[in-house]
């Protein structure tokens, strides 16, 4: 090791390998920050939390009157005629109202911007294989003083949860009373969806934003996959999650997938600097070694720098980049259920009670250790975005650097 050291430092390289980390570090990684989340610099950091906050909201002002414009120009009703069509993914969005003016006068508006970017999707996805009808499931237990809602129910057919606005109780829920509501609403929207004709649910929350591409790999891996709802499937799928925490998306991590990815890119870019460099300085062969460690080190660490969320974005240059590994334990903004999976999964909740620390995507993952055989999927990157800054759950401001 200490003779690899004194001829590492005896060439030239040495100090072409330094110059090229003080460039990376101190200018090139700096310059990504300035766009790019969950590098070593993460922007978002930089700025205090109530900066963050207002910077947060400022992004959601300008989506809010993207969606608006759009539903505006939007008159499609949906017809109850359509029930008796078989339909491939019923896309259904839970949805409650979000700060009753308790913390601010702020108005979030999340499922103004869910249904406008669904719509917009479906429009847009012309050539899609499979057929796909959006639900609005509303278990507010307010429903009367939901405002953001009404108008949204002329656009999009609304299953009611609770249809008068007694059943909230004078006092304030328990974290572990809300807990058990979101999974009683959970399988009340899952249910009610699969009794008009689907074949596949795409169950998500309100605070989940669709990405642009959002239709397309869904249609593709689903067919892929055998999940069209036409033939048998031809493979025993469970679910597929659409979304995990991106900050959870990182190298660090006990997915089997994410070290092998970071010392393959790595690979990748040691050979690229290898070639690159000893067209320009030719090196002694015994010291080609050297070099090749040297550049290996370098790209590891640069990768890292960079974070896996922003490789893994490259992937959404085509849907045939993206990645299928299996879903990690955690959340549930937008999964997709085979109608015989959401069966499994329904019957489970039902069975057990969500409390303090027990919500019930914990009760799924504890299923799924209790029987290996329920095969989850998620798909890679993210095709949804988390918005959701007024949490639902417990009636507060969520830290931004967690949303």
């Amino acid at each position: 090791m200490k003779k690899w050291c004194r001829s590492f430092f005896k060439l030239k390289f040495s100090k072409h390998l330094l110059f090229l980390t003080i460039v990376t570090y101190f200018v090139g990684i700096p310059l990504l920050s300035l766009r790019y989340r969950y590098t070593a610099l993460d922007p978002l950091w930089h700025k205090g939390k109530s900066q963050a906050q207002t910077f947060m909201r400022s992004v959601n002002d300008h989506r809010i009157s993207e969606a608006l414009a759009f539903l505006t120009k939007y008159n499609h009703v949906m017809s109850e005629s359509s029930n008796q069509t078989q339909t491939d993914v019923g896309i259904t969005i839970i949805t409650v109202s979000r700060n009753r003016h308790k913390l601010d006068q702020y108005e979030p508006k999340y499922l103004t911007q869910v249904v406008g970017k669904s719509l917009e999707l479906l429009l847009k996805a012309k050539d899609k294989k499979l057929s796909y009808r959006l639900f609005i499931c509303n278990v507010d237990d307010e429903p009367s003083s939901y405002a953001e809602l009404t108008p949204l129910t002329k656009i999009v057919q609304t299953f009611h949860r609770f249809h008068n606005s007694s059943s909230r109780p004078v006092f304030q829920r328990t974290v572990s009373q809300t807990l058990e509501k979101e999974k009683e609403d959970y399988i009340f929207c899952g249910e009610e969806a699969f009794k008009h004709n689907i074949s596949n649910l795409l169950l998500m929350e309100d605070d989940a934003l669709p990405n642009d591409d959002m239709i397309t790999v869904i249609d593709y891996f689903l067919n892929t996959l055998g999940l069209d709802g036409r033939h048998p499937p031809k493979h025993n799928i469970t679910f597929i999650k659409l979304y995990h925490p991106d900050r959870l998306l990182g190298f660090i991590s006990l997915e089997k997938e994410r070290l092998p990815e970071l010392f393959c890119l790595g690979l990748i870019m040691t050979t690229c600097f290898v070639k690159a460099y000893l067209i320009f300085h030719p090196v002694e062969g015994r010291h080609r070694k050297i070099v090749w460690l040297g550049f290996f080190v370098y790209s590891c660490l640069f990768v890292l720098a960079v974070g896996r969320q922003n490789f893994t974005s490259i992937r959404r240059i085509s849907k045939y980049l993206y990645q299928l590994t299996p879903a990690p334990s955690c959340c549930t903004p937008a999964i997709v259920y085979t109608k015989a999976g959401f069966h499994t999964i329904s019957s489970h909740l039902k069975t057990v009670s969500c409390k303090n620390g027990f919500g019930k995507d914990t009760a799924i993952d504890k299923l799924r250790t209790l029987n290996p055989g329920l095969r989850a999927l998620l798909i890679q990157p993210n095709l949804f975005t988390h918005i959701g800054m007024y949490s639902s759950l417990r009636d507060q401001v969520l830290d931004p650097f967690i949303v």
